[in-house]
Order: structure tokens, then C-alpha cells, then sequence
């Protein structure tokens, strides 16, 4: 897979963590079909499993805080409304390209598949806000450790105007909201567990194709990057933001209950 991807990852249901990948993203599906219609469960789904995804580049020496995110991100649907899985797969993106969880730099060719998506997704302020985190993200990848992507400055470039553009054409930037109690809990919820998260931990885990152990740096400049996207959702779309990324909040949390576990 290296040979056509730096970024991406495969899922191998052998391990029980990834049977929980899947399983548990296809049981969110059904329950939310259960109860709405069929959009509302495929983007519960997708965003179960981006959750999942998320807390394994934020946690990746403890599959248990994957479950525990993808668990909270059914809830999160059930409770808060239907989140958006674009802005999440993005954010996704984001730390993948900074903890380097495969251990290799992105390839230009990853860079330019994401940029393109991120453009098509930032039709919303969430999906803006998102991109622009991106974009950063690419540049501040070649100032961390390990080798650092070919041409980085003009991939986060292009991604930020692009994304700017995007969100300027749609006019989708409509009226700021104040969240609910519900999305202030879920809110608070994720920021008190980036303020864990975001601590320096060792790590152990090794990259998908060199084996060789994460670099705990990288792994903190994710987490940061991962709650400025949910922070700067929050502040361009308010309520609809929260709903549309209470996922990767609830990531945050479900990370931070597993390091509190270990560490009493």
C-alpha cells in the first residue's frame, strides 16, 4: 500500500480492534436508520468510524479509547443531531499527516488528493474551517521531525485559498447559533480532554511501514491541531458547528479517560 499511499492506513479485521471498526459503524448505521431515514444513517455511521479512526491517531498505543470514541460518537448522534463526516475525515487527514502514524511523509500525490477533497467539502463553514486547519497542517509538517513532504509551503497554499474560495461561492456561512446546553456539555466535554490529550506522553506504538517508534512531538502537534479544527468550527458556525464535529470532541474525551485510567 505504501507504493500508492503515505497516509493511508488498511483495516484488517483479524484484530479485534479493527472488527470494532467495523462493527460498530455498521450498528450505528442501522440504529440511526431505525429512527430517521437513510442520510442520517450513513453520515452516523461515517462519522462512528472516524471517531474511531481519530482516537487511534490521538491514542495509539490503546485501541480501548477508539471503541470508547466510536461509542460516543452514537450517543453524540442520538443526542446532539446528525454530525457532518466531511469535516471529520479531514480532521482525520490533519493528524495523520502530523502524528505520521504510517511513518512516512505524505507522497504529492496524497497532497493533492487531500487539498481537492478538503476544497469540495468546504461549502460549509465546518468544512471551511476544517480545510484552513489543513492547510496549516501541511506547512507545519515539514518543521517537525522526519523527512518533510516535497513542496508542503504550495500544497498548504493552494489548500487554504481553495478552501476560501469555496466557502466564499457557496454563501453558506449563514447566522451564528449559541449551543444548546446539551452541545455546551459536549463541548466542554472534548476541551477538558484536549487539556489531557495534549500533554507529552511516551509512546510505543511503531509506523505502519518503517517500525519504528512514533515521535511523542508529532504526536502533541496533532492533538493541538485536532481541537483547533473543533475550536474554529465552533467559532465560525456556533451550534450547527458542535453538532457537526461533536465526534472529534468526544475523541478528545475518550482519549483522556484512557490516559486518566492508566495513570491511577
Amino acid at each position: 500500500m505504501s507504493d500508492i499511499t503515505h497516509i493511508g492506513r488498511t483495516i484488517d479485521p483479524r484484530l479485534a480492534s479493527n472488527r470494532v471498526a467495523l462493527l460498530l459503524p455498521m450498528g450505528a448505521g442501522l440504529l440511526l436508520f431505525g429512527l430517521g431515514d437513510l442520510r442520517r444513517a450513513m453520515a452516523g455511521g461515517l462519522a462512528t468510524f472516524a471517531a474511531w479512526a481519530i482516537a487511534r491517531e490521538l491514542d495509539p498505543d490503546r485501541p480501548r479509547s477508539a471503541t470508547l470514541a466510536a461509542t460516543l460518537a452514537v450517543c453524540a448522534a442520538l443526542a446532539v443531531g446528525t454530525p457532518a463526516p466531511a469535516p471529520l475525515f479531514i480532521a482525520l487527514v490533519t493528524l495523520r499527516i502530523l502524528v505520521r502514524t504510517t511513518g512516512l511523509p505524505p507522497k504529492a500525490t496524497d497532497l493533492a488528493v487531500v487539498s481537492a477533497a478538503a476544497v469540495a467539502a468546504a461549502d460549509t463553514p465546518w468544512g471551511w474551517a476544517a480545510g484552513i486547519l489543513l492547510a496549516f497542517a501541511i506547512v507545519r509538517d515539514a518543521a517537525l521531525p522526519g523527512d518533510p513532504p516535497a513542496a508542503a509551503a504550495i500544497w498548504g497554499a493552494v489548500t487554504a485559498v481553495g478552501v476560501t474560495v469555496r466557502v466564499a461561492l457557496s454563501d453558506e456561512l449563514g447566522l451564528w447559533e449559541y449551543p444548546d446546553l446539551t452541545a455546551l456539555v459536549v463541548l466542554v466535554t472534548g476541551i477538558v480532554g484536549a487539556a489531557i490529550v495534549v500533554r507529552p506522553v511516551p509512546v510505543l506504538s511503531l509506523g505502519d511501514y518503517t517500525l519504528v517508534p512514533l515521535e511523542p512531538r508529532r504526536l502533541r502537534e496533532g492533538a493541538v491541531f485536532g481541537i483547533l479544527t473543533a475550536v474554529v468550527v465552533v467559532l465560525v458556525a456556533g451550534h450547527a458547528g458542535v453538532v457537526a464535529v461533536a465526534p472529534l470532541l468526544l475523541a478528545f474525551a475518550a482519549v483522556a479517560v484512557g490516559r486518566v485510567l492508566d495513570d491511577g
